[in-house]
């Protein structure tokens, strides 16, 4: 029965999944896993938008939200894609991104595919940040901030590196932000151990994305910042043949400023992406034209377009994000299921894998975006 329940997930919300090809091995994401194992998640319909939602996990590799509805109680997993709009509580863009677990957001309606279309952080929460004075009462469900009392009688959720943990694991040494509605507390975020990334001199990269060790991806667009945990991070950009890798260091509580400029490298690079895919009666078309694939194609660094399909077989939109002298893309296409939706496999089982790169140039990532046969629309860039 849970293996069902699994399933409509993935069906109701047009699956969307993200792989990625790197000079040091390769790396995938399916749609199955994680907290889709709870019985309190929704599986008949994710179509609720309206209210209050809280992030428990905001995924920028594969653009999925799991979200806690304070209207049903329940916790529902969202897709979001490149034209989904987010803003903070004043209208004013963020990047995905900075959506992080224990933000209290609200969504608007998801267009025909499934994806949001606008995410907002909430007005109606607050927020206070750089809290070191706190202590709790969990006999009497009260959490103390300086002189004021608060309740945590309902559910509050407690993250460390987004990472959820019981609120007896925080200890006095550790620094929050904590989000509120009225006298409840609804999440306490701990910030020690996390920097700031800065993006200097972004013109060359604007609106393309950013990759941080296969782990996020942000769209790049002058005076973005970014909260980070400490720790040891390969960034990654590439746009119009321009493009480039470093290693950078988050420490705690400092600020790191990236001069993209110094990315771009010597000149326009192109790097070579091979195909091995289980179909042989196949087509596949980069940035909307037919290419042989039997053979190695050369692209520009940056991001295109890739669609893939075949007789009886689902069909791929996605975008390919190139940065490396030479990558393989293994690709395996599933079968049609009968009923044009839900199929008897719960998530396409995308792979990749990487040849010897004789450069210094860094990586390729495959940004996938499944959408059903009827699709043909490319979705604009805009995370």
């Amino acid at each position: 029965m849970m293996k069902k329940r699994i399933k409509k997930i993935i069906y109701y919300m047009t699956g969307l999944m993200v792989a990625a090809v790197f000079l040091t091995g390769c790396g995938g994401l399916g749609n199955e896993g994680g907290k889709q194992d709870s019985e309190n998640t929704q599986t008949e319909s994710a179509d609720e938008t309206g209210g209050l939602f809280l992030v428990l996990e905001n995924n920028t590799i594969d653009g999925t939200f799991l979200l806690y509805s304070y209207e049903t109680g329940l916790e529902y997993y969202y897709q979001y894609n490149f034209s989904t709009k987010f803003y903070d509580k004043y209208g004013n863009y963020e990047p995905a991104v900075r959506f992080t677990a224990g933000k209290a957001v609200e969504l608007e309606k998801r267009d025909e595919y499934g994806y949001l279309t606008v995410v907002r952080m909430s007005s109606q929460v607050w927020e206070q940040e750089k809290i070191k004075r706190f202590s709790i009462d969990e006999k009497h469900g009260v959490f103390s901030i300086g002189e004021t009392n608060y309740s945590i009688q309902n559910k509050v959720v407690v993250f460390s590196d987004d990472k959820e943990i019981p609120i007896g694991d925080l200890s006095e040494n550790d620094v929050l932000t904590v989000v509120g509605l009225g006298n409840r507390i609804l999440s306490v975020n701990v910030t020690t151990g996390h920097g700031t990334l800065v993006l200097k001199n972004t013109e060359l990269f604007d609106g393309s994305l950013l990759n941080l060790s296969d782990k996020m991806y942000a769209q790049i667009s002058e005076g973005v910042t970014l909260e980070l945990p400490e720790g040891v991070y390969t960034l990654t950009v590439a746009n119009d043949g321009w493009g480039g890798s470093r290693e950078i260091t988050i420490s705690r509580d400092k600020t790191t400023e990236i001069d993209l400029e110094t990315l771009k490298g010597p000149g326009k690079k192109k790097g070579m992406i091979s195909f091995q895919i289980n179909v042989e009666d196949v087509k596949v078309y980069i940035d909307y034209e037919l290419v042989d694939h039997t053979q190695a194609v050369e692209l520009t660094y940056g991001t295109h377009t890739l669609e893939i399909s075949a007789p009886g077989y689902e069909s791929w939109k996605k975008y390919l994000m190139v940065n490396s002298q030479e990558a393989t893309l293994i690709i395996e296409l599933e079968e049609e299921s009968e009923d044009g939706g839900e199929s008897e496999e719960s998530s396409e089982d995308t792979s990749t894998e990487e040849e010897k790169d004789s450069g210094t140039e860094s990586e390729a990532a495959l940004e996938t975006e499944t959408e059903s046969q009827t699709q043909s629309q490319t979705e604009s860039v805009n995370s």
